[in-house]
């Protein structure tokens, strides 16, 4: 397989800026209402993508290139702004989970790529022309996306065999577990991600994964606010609505817990905008004293106690200080912004329209990326030494426009849960106990083995 990495200008309309600005046009408070809990009989609606290198999914490429490294790590890493470029004529995926599973369905977003892709399952890796791969679907590719149910059925390999007449690029790729409560109860176990030559490490935990603790908990307008956590469910396929009405969409997303943050990314149907991003401590209106109250007396707002609505001024915009920003011109449909890192609970997106709009806004994904310099999202070389390694080695050291630069190329920019579960993380190397002091007692004497012999009767 030649696949190349995407570096296309997918993101050159985009302009990051680590604090946000200026005046805006819509002076208006906005009224945020809770989004309800999310409940047993709604979990199987949502299910968890295994496609994804924290869980030890990975792409087969044999003899794969440091580009191609690169492009089947962003391709699986939980960023939805990330793209796969797919050329002309036949290329071939294969995805290796971390174990058999029980997948139901498959999905990814269609960037202009035209033809067809044959999708096919199985328990063990087989060579690409054995009779024991199990066809599951063939699709034609020429809109904006496609979604196949292909279970349920155990598998741990997937190939995606396209053919293309046309070019283009795919996102947002997810294989998808058989819907069960258990994926909140009982938590697949993460990892650190790696590839087989050492070479290259990649850790890509999306902290707004609603299958860990992560829930939209507020949203300014919508028919349904117990749609709103289909902005963090891991599938570019779906997304939120809200009000045609409402001049400055608003969502607050509770990561379950403080993190820190470098970057974060947003889908959503193209239009012309600015989309600003806030990594917050507490809410808005969570005023901390030492007494555990507000001003007014009331206790301090909680996930669990959170009013049903809150009300946030323009005063208080202008209070709050946005990580980053983008500037869409209403042909990309996303936003990925980088910045230094910075700790927080909640994460607020809000939509600033470039112009007044009778059409409903549409948010598909929302995602979150933390924290230290390990936990880049995209490929870091640790193990290089001719000059086009160490550009790889260096690739986020430059951030100035918002970008990644290798080798003089832009490469690309980078729901209420049920309790018990909390997001992997990663610990403490383990260390091996160390060896105690001697033993003070003095060492037993030799056994010695002295038989007795007992007389018998007559």
């Amino acid at each position: 397989m030649n696949t190349p990495f995407s570096r296309s200008s997918a993101f050159l309309a985009i302009s990051s800026v680590l604090f946000c600005t200026g005046p805006t046009l819509w002076a208006a408070d906005v009224v945020l209402q809770k989004v309800p809990a999310l409940t047993v009989q709604q979990a199987p609606a949502y299910p968890e993508n295994l496609a994804r290198q924290h869980l030890g999914a990975q792409v087969e490429t044999a003899g794969a290139s440091a580009d191609m490294q690169a492009a089947n790590a962003a391709l699986l890493s939980g960023d939805p702004t990330a793209t796969y470029a797919l050329p002309a004529g036949k290329t071939t995926l294969l995805v290796a989970l971390s174990k058999i599973e029980n997948v139901d369905s498959i999905s990814f977003a269609n960037e202009g790529a035209k033809g067809s892709v044959t999708i096919a399952t199985a328990s063990a890796n087989l060579a690409e022309d054995s009779p024991q791969w199990h066809s599951v679907a063939t699709q034609d590719l020429a809109g904006e996306g496609l979604q196949v149910k292909v279970g349920p059925g155990e598998a741990k390999y997937v190939r995606l065999s396209f053919d293309l007449a046309q070019p283009g690029q795919i996102a947002g790729f997810g294989i998808y577990a058989n819907p069960q409560v258990s994926d909140f109860t009982a938590p697949r176990t993460g990892k650190t991600a790696q590839d087989n030559a050492g070479t290259f490490g990649l850790v890509s935990y999306n902290y707004t994964d609603m299958h860990a603790k992560a829930r939209a908990l507020y949203v300014s307008s919508g028919t349904d606010a117990g749609q709103a956590n289909k902005m963090i469910d891991d599938q570019t396929s779906t997304s939120y609505t809200f009000a045609a009405e409402d001049g400055t969409p608003t969502t607050v997303i509770d990561l379950g817990k403080s993190v820190s943050v470098r970057r974060l990314s947003a889908v959503y149907a193209p239009r012309a905008g600015h989309m600003e991003f806030y990594v917050l401590q507490s809410l808005p209106t969570a005023t901390r004293m030492e007494a555990g109250a507000t001003v007014s007396g009331e206790p301090i707002p909680t996930p669990e106690n959170v009013p049903a609505t809150m009300t946030l001024s323009d005063a208080a915009f202008a209070s709050l200080k946005a990580v980053g920003s983008a500037t869409d011109d209403g042909s990309l449909g996303r936003a990925a912004v980088e910045f230094p890192a910075t700790s927080g609970r909640y994460v607020m997106v809000r939509w600033l329209p470039a112009a007044q709009q009778d059409a409903s806004f549409a948010l598909a994904e929302i995602a979150a990326f933390g924290g230290t310099s390990k936990n880049m999202l995209l490929v870091s070389n640790v193990e290089t030494s001719s000059v086009a390694d160490r550009a790889v080695e260096t690739e986020y050291q430059d951030r100035g426009d918002g970008k990644t630069m290798v080798d003089g190329k832009t490469m690309l920019d980078g729901k209420t849960m049920l309790d018990g579960k909390d997001m992997p993380g990663e610990g403490p190397e383990e260390v091996p106990p160390g060896e105690g002091p001697p033993p003070t007692l003095p060492q037993p004497p030799p056994f010695t083995f002295v038989p007795v012999l007992v007389p018998t009767s007559p």
